[in-house]
């Protein structure tokens, strides 16, 4: 199982399994994200980052048939929230409601929980939650995302989440709180609240050196928000925080721990629990999170598999579907009562006028109800039939659009090796269904000019490829001048051709 860490600039990837309540670590990876690939938490060029992780996958011997995410994101809303005990689905949209209720969250929400405990004697029959708010757009950025890259997306949740099954697994911990954990990163800070044994509290901040005017400006960053979290917990009725641990990234722990004595806080690192093991290789603070994320998760008080809330919630092309038909429903029965109000008004307006038509007014009352009835059939049927047909184009259009599939990649390069071919880098199109390889060169060998076109020959004969798109190459494949082959397109088969 490989377990993926995301932030907008780095990547953090462990690869292990969980049996019999023991995680065993057996490889890791950093990954570092060029800008605007993620931005806060979503994923924004899918080629681009999908090839990153593949190239860091394989060149590490990490890959797997399935995986896990944690994330954060500025975007995520933290709410505690008073709900009724309900079981199953039922409670999950009772907390759904509160949250559309209380924050104004739309549909475009992916909603989550966990139980922290009972309500109290205030609140009789019900329950204390800390739910969480995730823009759909970013669950849906990964499910594209693993799905380019052929693994299985098992789950997503937040880290918050992640690193709070590592924290309570501690049981000294119990007794450092109210305890304040914080993720330390050059670009953002975690920050996850613990009061009573539970996770109450989670914020993600991000930072940069243009926002403090001081040399050390995660240490200063670090500072403001411990304040702020600590009368976050005073306000709550809490006696404040006189425990910190740190993780993540920690250039100099000592001078972290003596800028916090003017908080009067105690400084300390995350430790390992004792139920992991193979971190002996790689920093554990570092990957932490992405640790945290092969815990099972406690089914009788978390609902915080992301993928699993959107299946719960129907958030998917049915539910779309269903929408739209419903609107149609909807303008049909206006439709009609409009035609019916005008109809009526017609008539009475005749009757006033001339009451000795009343009996030939009320038959053209009739047979106009019966075409107006006849006119909302017919104008639903042609709505309906229009939607079936813009539904059959859009079918049409998925079944028959090519599929990048890893078999395909791995195919041509292939070739490439069998050509004796090196190249700088292969990008991908998926609306067209074409693969650009960048940057080809022939190595050194006999005929080196006639490899550009067997080469284009070798791919042509893929079973999956339509069309190759070749421009001529530069060189004569002496040794000081070797053969550089144009940038080649190749377009694949649409399927089912």
């Amino acid at each position: 199982m490989l377990s993926f860490d995301f932030s907008d600039r780095q990547i953090n990837i462990v690869k292990g399994d969980n049996t019999a309540s023991r995680i065993r670590i057996d490889n890791s990876a950093t990954v570092q994200v060029p800008g605007d690939m993620i931005v806060n938490g979503e994923v924004i060029q899918l080629s681009g980052l999908s090839e990153l992780l593949l190239t860091t996958l394989r060149s590490e011997q990490m890959m797997d048939r399935d995986a896990v995410v944690t994330f954060s994101s500025s975007s995520i809303v933290f709410k505690e929230l008073i709900v009724p005990k309900a079981k199953g689905s039922e409670f999950l949209q009772m907390v759904q409601n509160h949250m559309s209720q209380e924050m104004g969250i739309s549909n475009e929400y992916s909603i989550s929980y966990t139980v922290v405990g009972e309500a109290g004697e205030q609140n009789p029959g019900s329950l204390k939650v800390l739910a969480t708010a995730c823009p759909s757009s970013i669950v849906e950025g990964f499910k594209k995302l693993f799905a380019v890259m052929n693994i299985n997306l098992r789950s997503v949740n937040i880290s918050c989440n992640s690193i709070s099954r590592i924290v309570l697994s501690d049981k000294s911990n119990a007794d450092k709180m109210p305890l304040l954990v914080c993720q330390l990163d050059n670009n953002f800070l975690g920050l996850t609240l613990f009061e009573n044994g539970q996770m109450a509290f989670a914020r993600y901040v991000p930072i940069s050196p243009d926002e403090y005017d001081a040399d050390d400006y995660v240490l200063e960053a670090l500072n403001e928000n411990i304040f702020r979290m600590e009368q976050f917990n005073k306000a709550r009725g809490g006696n404040g925080l006189s425990n910190v641990i740190l993780y993540g990234f920690i250039e100099d722990y000592k001078k972290i721990v003596d800028a916090l004595d003017g908080l009067d806080i105690r400084a300390s690192v995350l430790g390992t629990p004792s139920q992991i093991t193979g971190y002996e290789n790689f920093e554990f603070t570092v990957f932490a999170n992405a640790i945290g994320a092969l815990y099972r998760r406690n089914k009788q008080t978390e609902r915080i598999n992301l993928l699993e809330v959107d299946h719960s919630n129907n958030k998917d092309s049915s539910a779309g579907l269903s929408s739209m038909l419903t609107t149609a429903g909807i303008l049909s029965a206006a439709s009609a009562i409009l035609i019916a109000a005008i109809t009526g008004f017609i008539a009475v307006q005749v009757k006033n006028v001339d009451n000795e038509k009343a009996g030939i007014d009320a038959e053209i009352k009739e047979e106009e109800k019966t075409k107006a009835a006849n006119q909302i059939l017919h104008n639903r049927l042609e709505l309906i039939n229009k939607y079936k047909n813009f539904v059959q184009t859009v079918q049409l259009d998925i079944d028959t659009l090519p599929v990048m599939k890893k078999e395909k990649v791995d195919k041509i390069q292939e070739v490439i090796e069998k050509d004796k071919i090196t190249y700088g880098g292969m990008t991908y199109d998926l609306d067209n269904g074409s693969i650009v390889i960048s940057q080809l060169t022939v190595e050194e060998q006999e005929k080196a000019q006639d490899v550009p076109k067997k080469f284009v020959d070798d791919l042509k004969k893929l079973d999956f490829v339509a069309e190759v798109v070749y421009s001529g190459y530069t060189g004569t494949g002496k040794k000081d001048n070797p053969v550089v082959i144009n940038d080649i397109t190749v377009i694949l088969e649409k399927e089912g051709e």
